[in-house]
């Protein structure tokens, strides 16, 4: 996706998930889901009723360009630190210094208050409508579709289609956009879908552009024909896999270092998936994704909604792994 130019450096390339990190069935259900989005927009609080109770050491005199490195801190932390991050968000935007206000649904979105970031996300989006402003388009795509409302995330996906931003960036936005439909169709159950708009992006990944950043868009294109073959791949329950211990690399959150995944099969089964990383703000995927690769003996796992860099390149070093054990 392509991140305001303020982010760009320090977010990466995409930090959404509108799906699992692979997935191959129906969505069902599409009608309660939907429920489930209204109910959860119904019922959220604003502010929640923890700000006033969550204490902040930060000085909110001091500008917001000196705060939100602070927040970005914050995040990468415990729960504790998590909510001083968003308590001080929002008591920035309520006296309205927070820039063009794109970072208030944006560590929503991130912390994981997905209802609230839904909630503010269209506000934002009506303000800056005509800017290209795609990574909150996909931003809020991904909140959609967390809830399971998959119509509506097509419709935004649709949204920032048609508002893309200006040469050097079209043609990497596009390249995201298309990546994030590949997602939300694997979601879907439509993996013809899914497939073409992988092949989209990972044809137009190359060709971007952008004044910084190019030295990656191969590695982009790469990330993405991973999800392709994962489309691929034959059943884990059909696959006899060695014994021993397996190491894939992939890319993760850190453009800096790989993330490096260690399989470890005995009798045939994994019984454990170590991530060596230097990701700064996983949100615990560098746990959850390994433990839900165990427990469902599979790689059609959830990923982490906010980590999708992290989850989809867990996943991809795993395959790696296993392709070494066996795997065809």
């Amino acid at each position: 996706m392509l991140l305001h130019p303020k982010d760009v450096l320090w977010l990466g390339v995409s930090v959404l998930l509108i799906g699992p990190v692979l997935a191959a069935s129906p969505a069902e259900g599409t009608t309660d889901r939907t429920a489930s989005l209204a109910r959860a927009l119904r019922d959220v609080k604003v502010p929640p009723e923890w700000i006033d109770a969550t204490p902040v050491s930060w000085d909110t005199h001091q500008p917001w360009k000196d705060a939100r490195l602070e927040i970005r801190r914050l995040l990468a932390l415990d729960e504790a630190s998590v909510r001083q991050a968003v308590k001080l968000t929002w008591l920035y935007a309520q006296k309205g210094d927070i820039g063009d206000g794109h970072e208030l649904p944006m560590y929503l979105f991130m912390s994981g208050h997905y209802a609230w970031a839904a909630r503010e996300y269209p506000k934002h989006l009506a303000k800056v409508a005509g800017t290209g402003p795609t990574h909150g388009y996909l931003c809020y795509a991904s909140c959609l579709a967390h809830f399971g409302a998959y119509p509506e995330a097509l419709e935004v996906l649709q949204k920032a289609m048609d508002d893309l931003p200006a040469a050097p960036w079209r043609i990497v936005s596009m390249a995201n956009i298309h990546d994030h439909y590949g997602d939300l169709y694997v979601r879907m159950g439509d993996l013809p879908k899914a497939r073409e708009h992988y092949s989209e992006a990972i044809r137009l990944y190359p060709t971007s552009d952008q004044p910084y950043g190019r030295h990656l868009l191969a590695r982009y294109a790469a990330k993405v024909k991973g999800k392709l073959d994962r489309l691929a791949m034959q059943s884990l329950a059909t696959t006899r896999l060695r014994d021993g211990t397996y190491t894939g690399r992939a890319m993760g959150y850190s453009d800096q270092q790989d993330l490096e995944v260690a399989v470890t099969i005995r009798e045939g089964k994994m019984v454990e998936v170590n991530v060596k990383h230097e990701e700064k703000i996983d949100l615990s995927a560098t746990k959850l994704v390994p433990q839900q690769i165990i427990q469902k003996q599979s790689l059609q796992v959830d990923g982490v909604t906010g980590a999708t860099i992290t989850s989809q390149g867990i996943v991809e070093g795993a395959f790696q792994a296993l392709k070494q054990a066996g795997l065809p």
